[in-house]
């Protein structure tokens, strides 16, 4: 497949993710659904659309490449906020784990109360998904590579940018990783979504190759 046609795949997705959660109260649980409800999940499909910018030239400069990179850590950091919106409950419960990362309120009449998932800094969230391993280990690596790239917008200090190349395979990663998201959503049971389909194909073609 082409780098291009991982695009579109990602940009299926990311649409189908955003015009569903957006409007899920009734299915979703009621702080959940709020949260997802006033969140701009419509620029995350919007964003998508922005790596097809990358596929020229062949090698990008430094520039064009770490604003490759806050362009898919955008994407991704707001995919995992959507996923901890769905499952707030869970986050909810995690309190034990919210506390041992400090994700705790220091000051105001909340102090002390963890903070809910569209206020919880990206390191925050990466550290959560760490400490309770909700992703499989392939797709924990590929937030944290995602992330460190993406930090390198913040250029004054020296950090690692990877390539050009590097970018457009995690490209491809992150096709598979929020098609593994997806389908691990809850859904109506006649849902007939077809860019869950798509996300539950790429899913499957994925695994059997890695047993491969």
């Amino acid at each position: 497949m082409t780098y291009e046609s991982h695009v579109a795949d990602i940009v299926t997705i990311q649409a189908g993710l955003a015009g569903f959660w957006s409007k899920a109260h009734g299915w979703a649980p009621s702080d959940g659904a709020t949260l997802l409800a006033s969140a701009r999940l419509d620029w995350t499909p919007s964003l998508a659309r922005s790596l097809h910018r990358w596929i020229e030239p062949p090698t990008l400069s430094d520039g064009d490449l770490i604003l490759a990179w806050a362009n898919l850590g955008s994407i991704m950091e707001s995919s995992l906020r959507l996923f901890f919106g769905v499952y707030i409950n869970d986050y909810n419960n995690s309190a034990e784990d919210l506390a041992a990362i400090d994700a705790l309120r220091k000051k105001g009449a909340k102090k002390g109360q963890h903070y809910p998932p569209d206020e919880l800094a990206m390191e925050k969230i990466r550290q959560l998904i760490e400490r309770r391993k909700i992703f499989p280990d392939a797709e924990r690596k590929l937030i944290g590579i995602i992330q460190s790239r993406r930090n390198a917008i913040h250029s004054f200090n020296d950090r690692e940018i990877g390539s050009t190349s590097e970018f457009r395979v995690t490209v491809a990663d992150y096709r598979v990783f929020i098609a593994n998201m997806a389908s691990r959503l809850p859904y109506p049971d006649d849902r007939g979504f077809h860019w869950l389909e798509l996300a539950g194909t790429i899913w499957v073609k994925a695994a059997y190759s890695t047993r491969d």
